[in-house]
């Protein structure tokens, strides 16, 4: 990881444009500056910010346990498809990993990135290259390998890249 300043951010984002995931994530536990740093991206590329776990529980309230499980991903893309075609910022992403709605978070993040720019909060470490949440015990744990899209870790004022392949 090395580490790297808002502008570098920016820079990272736009190279993003033009991957096959159009993903950057911003990983970083509760507190540690990631919405802040999603707002300053939004503002200077003109994007809109969609608070991901607001917008998708509401959509969901009205189903059964069994439809929300089956639905939630198809659900959550359509909303996106129809509103938001050339990119976003989502934050408060924790909806993804409500195991409930058996969704993969990165398997869903790579699928919307594929047709717009997508940069996404996570509310969690990156260790040892692997995107985390939660805890090991907890039932909405999630842990997976990161490849082919840039994570940007923020922690104290501080930015950090990680770049796969």
């Amino acid at each position: 990881m090395i580490a790297i300043s808002p502008d570098q951010l920016l820079e990272q984002v736009r190279a993003a444009q033009s991957a096959y995931h159009r993903l950057v994530i911003i990983a970083g536990l509760s507190g540690s500056g990631k919405t802040r740093l999603l707002n300053q991206v939004a503002t200077q590329l003109n994007l809109p910010i969609i608070n991901l776990s607001l917008l998708l529980s509401q959509h969901l309230l009205g189903l059964t346990r069994r439809q929300r499980a089956l639905n939630a991903g198809e659900i959550a893309i359509e909303l996106i498809d129809e509103h938001f075609q050339s990119g976003l910022c989502l934050d408060n992403t924790e909806i993804l990993f409500d195991s409930t709605l058996h969704l993969n978070p990165l398997v869903f993040l790579q699928e919307i990135s594929r047709n717009r720019l997508i940069i996404a909060s996570w509310n969690g470490p990156l260790d040892a290259g692997e995107l985390r949440f939660g805890y090991a015990s907890h039932p909405d744990f999630f842990s997976q390998a990161v490849t082919g899209y840039p994570v940007v870790t923020a922690s104290e004022e501080k930015l950090q890249l990680y770049l796969t392949t």
